[in-house]
Parts: structure tokens; sequence; C-alpha cells
């Protein structure tokens, strides 16, 4: 059982950024549910907790709300993303970019500078600086620094050799200290990874409705089974 709980994510809030002495961050994502999941540390505290309710009418909404440890419940929010349907633009409702609630389409928050079918994001982080999560091959989705070309995250698998999951094969994402808050991060990993997965569905369904052999898919195209 791991060491905190959901309600105990009140308690303590983690940095916004992660100091430049400190070594990386590791979360474990438990389970591998970028919807549904607590973002856990080595020593087996929930860090971040994301959940997603069901559209509460047909064609409406689902909701996923990202949370992180803190002093209050309501300073536990971290931002709220709005999956609208039929047409509609996917919003987020965050006060993370500069104190302010804001209310952003993903599209612009995000911005795809590949075509269509290109599965990398562009984001501005808090620092001014611009960024990119970019799916590598063999590795998962990592981010990394457009200025200095530093890579600042990735979401890997991983056989984990100390602390609460030792010995565990585990999906995780490693931060490396920067000046990026720590939030955004978390915050966009949760957007690109979640779509990638829809995009690996949808792609699925259409090959099993055209193939007879459905167990032939592109794993390997969208970065791998996850």
């Amino acid at each position: 059982m791991l060491a905190s709980t959901s309600h105990q994510l009140s308690y303590l809030a983690p940095p916004s950024a992660v100091p430049l002495e400190d070594p990386r961050l590791s979360l474990y994502l438990v389970p591998n549910d970028p919807e549904r999941t607590t973002l856990v540390s080595p020593t087996g505290e929930g860090i971040y907790q994301v959940t997603t309710s069901k559209p509460r009418t047909l064609g409406g909404p689902a909701v996923t709300v990202l949370k992180r440890r803190a002093h209050s419940t309501g300073d536990s929010v971290v931002a709220e993303i709005e999956w609208r349907r039929w047409g509609a633009h996917p919003v987020v409702r965050s006060s993370i970019f500069d104190g302010v609630l804001q209310k952003l389409k993903i599209h612009d928050l995000l911005h795809n500078k590949g075509g269509r079918f290109s599965l990398t994001r562009y984001f501005l982080g808090n620092d001014d600086i611009m960024y990119r999560w970019k799916l590598v091959q063999g590795i998962g989705y990592v981010l990394t620094n457009r200025r200095s070309g530093k890579e600042v995250a990735r979401f890997t698998q991983e056989v984990v050799t100390d602390g609460f999951f030792r010995g565990e094969r585990k999906w995780l994402l490693s931060i490396e200290p920067g000046t990026l808050n720590v939030d955004i991060i978390i915050l966009t990993f949760i957007i690109v990874e979640k779509r990638r997965r829809d995009r690996v569905t949808d792609y699925m369904a259409i090959t099993r409705e055209d193939d007879e052999d459905p167990d032939e898919g592109p794993g390997a195209e969208f970065g791998g089974e996850v």
C-alpha cells in the first residue's frame, strides 16, 4: 500500500520548480494511466493525483483534475481539463502559468508545428523559454528546452533499483533540475500522453475493422506499448 492515500494529498506542497542543487525528481505512475493515476515518489509518497470523471450528460465532457499535495484543500488543485466532444476544443483551467486563473484551449497551450499527424507539441514555460514534448521511439515522450537543447524530462520505463518500488519494472516521469514549473511539466505531460493513447486506441479500432489479424498493430510507430 502506498504511504500516502488520496486524502493525504493535502499535507505538504512539492516545490513549483526543482532547485538547481537538487537531484533528478522521479515520479512513478501508479497505475500507468494518465487519466487516473497517482504520481508517487521513490519513497512511496503520493505527490500528484489525476482523476477523470465521466460525462454527466450524453455528449458532455469528461473532466480530468490534477491535484498535488498542498497545505490546504483549496490549494491542491493544479488544473482541470475539460475534454469536450463533437468538434469543440478541449480546454484547461489553471492559474499555474502566471498566477491568475485562466481558461485556455489545449491547442493554444500546446502548439502543433508538425502537421495534422504529428505527436510533437511545443509550449511556453513560466521562465519564458519554449519547450518541446517529442515522442522518441524506444523511450517515450521526452521534454527538451528548445533554447539549449537540454533534456528536461522523460517518460520511460525502468527496473527500479532502490526505494519503495525496488525490483519492480515501472513507468515513471523523470524530471531534471531546472527553472520550469514542475506543475506545468506534469500538466502538459498528462495531456500529450492521454491524447497519444487516444490516437493509438482509435487506430487499433480501425485496424480491427479492416484487418482479419487485429494483433498486428503500430505499437513501435506510436512509441511502443505503454
